[in-house]
């Protein structure tokens, strides 16, 4: 593989330090963020800034071949807010858009832009054909981020260079504080479960099937625009059901309760992705379904303990 400069944009996160775990030995590095561990002992080219401010961006290499771009506000209950559409729309699209128009005159080969599932609505059939249905998402997360897609299609069509859209679902890893390992503590620690009433069934990809999709849209040249939805193949899952799972693995008699109810449902419902695009064109499979999270989870649980 020959070396590539590659850019992380937001890379401070957890996406970006997995990344840089695989990439780095052969290829050069540099993570832009606002927030830079200066412990990193890895060698990388941290560049500390802001993606607003066009001073910050001229630390940036001339020379860059790939981009991941992950700098972003996160979803959650406050997404279907009118309140927060303004956050949205600055830190998930705008801030895409002064990037953008920074680097459009440089040799960049392909933009690999972190997307959501959430760009999809109720019911929604069009992730079976990403190119050709147009998605409607219900919140204003997934609506920031498809207003993101729609610009770098247009960016691809003006300039050429390769763009590939990940959709991805909740990415489980290690003591995190997502709700699978939220149910893992609690049921070792012998708290009760207690989880909100919700009609939404859930996708998970665990980081290391989604770090190894990142890595093969690095080797892959000359992809044009595709959107790959980034899934497993476990179909979704209600959360009660999916606490219900790991309680039976570990043995444990932790009251499960459902409490409270949404009045407001953020998430979409009845959401059955296909990723059979993403495995052909990536020639890629994922080996992490849920119960081997599950798992996975528990022995670096108990491992840590």
């Amino acid at each position: 593989m020959a070396i590539k400069n590659i850019l992380i944009m937001g890379g401070s996160g957890i996406l970006g330090r997995n990344l840089i775990d695989v990439l780095y030995k052969k290829n050069n590095i540099y993570l832009f963020d606002k927030n830079i561990n200066k412990k990193n002992s890895k060698k990388i080219n941290s560049i500390s800034g802001d993606c607003f401010k066009l001073k910050d961006l001229t630390k940036l290499p001339k020379k860059i071949d790939i981009i991941f771009f992950f700098i972003g506000a996160k979803g959650g209950p406050e997404s279907v807010n009118m309140n927060s559409l303004k956050k949205y729309i600055r830190f998930n699209f705008e801030s895409l858009v002064f990037f953008l128009n920074f680097i459009k005159n440089k040799t960049v080969k392909k933009i690999i832009f972190s997307s959501t599932e959430h760009v999809y609505g109720d019911n929604d059939t069009s992730n079976k054909k990403c190119l050709d249905l147009e998605p409607f998402p219900k919140n204003y997360y997934g609506f920031s981020k498809l207003l993101s897609e729609k610009y770098l299609l247009n960016f691809y069509q003006k300039t050429g260079i390769s763009i590939d859209i990940l959709r991805i679902p909740r990415v489980i890893y290690f003591n995190d504080d997502s709700i699978i390992s939220k149910i893992i503590f609690k049921l070792f620690t012998n708290q009760p479960i207690n989880l909100k009433k919700t009609k939404a069934k859930f996708n998970f990809i665990y980081i290391t099937d989604l770090i190894q999709v990142m890595k093969i849209c690095v080797l892959q040249k000359n992809t044009k625009f595709r959107i790959l939805n980034v899934f497993n193949n476990t179909p979704p899952i209600f959360l009660s059901d999916v606490a219900h799972k790991i309680r039976n693995l570990t043995g444990k008699k932790n009251k499960i309760s459902l409490i409270g109810n949404n009045s407001i449902e953020h998430n979409p419902l009845s959401l059955l992705i296909s990723n059979k695009f993403t495995k052909h064109s990536l020639n890629w499979k994922p080996k992490f379904s849920l119960i081997k999270i599950i798992k996975k989870l528990i022995t670096l649980y108990e491992f840590k303990n």
